[in-house]
């Protein structure tokens, strides 16, 4: 299985079945030949970058914040987005993504994240959960890089 780069767009052509690949639709190849049309499936990578344990609720004290930090960084080469997978909580919890900025205000990053969203990339050492809703206990978020 060949890998296929994000952010490029590549010309596939084999034994008369000709497509296009673009960083648009990274997981799925559309093939056409006369009179026909149909799809190659292909699997992109993922690696676990992160985990962090949240809360139910916003940390005592806190109006956001119901985790502590963690860190997206030093991603593997071509990575194209950020997935989020829920474990521990029904499939209706989500939450926002805040950035903690020491002496300032934390602008939310991406919100309303369910397990299983994929979000655009963006790193920092100081990310942590905010605001979750539709679960009653306490949940792990683990963060991939899917490349």
């Amino acid at each position: 299985m060949k890998k296929i780069v994000a952010g490029t767009v590549a010309m596939l052509s084999l034994a008369g079945v000709s497509g296009q690949v673009s960083a648009a639709e990274p997981t799925a190849i559309k093939t056409s030949t006369v009179g026909t049309e149909s799809s190659i499936k292909t699997q992109a990578a993922e690696t676990q970058i992160a985990a962090v344990t949240s809360l139910s609720t916003p940390q005592e004290g806190q109006k956001n914040r119901s985790s502590g930090n963690f860190s997206v960084e030093n991603l593997p080469a071509g990575t194209y987005a950020l997935k989020f997978v829920v474990e521990g909580a029904n499939s209706g919890t989500h939450f926002n993504v805040m950035k903690d900025v020491s002496g300032g205000t934390d602008p939310t990053i991406w919100s309303n994240v369910y397990s299983g969203n994929t979000t655009d990339v963006q790193t920092d050492r100081s990310f942590y959960i905010a605001n979750p809703s539709g679960t009653n206990s306490n949940f792990t978020v683990k963060v991939y890089a899917l490349h």
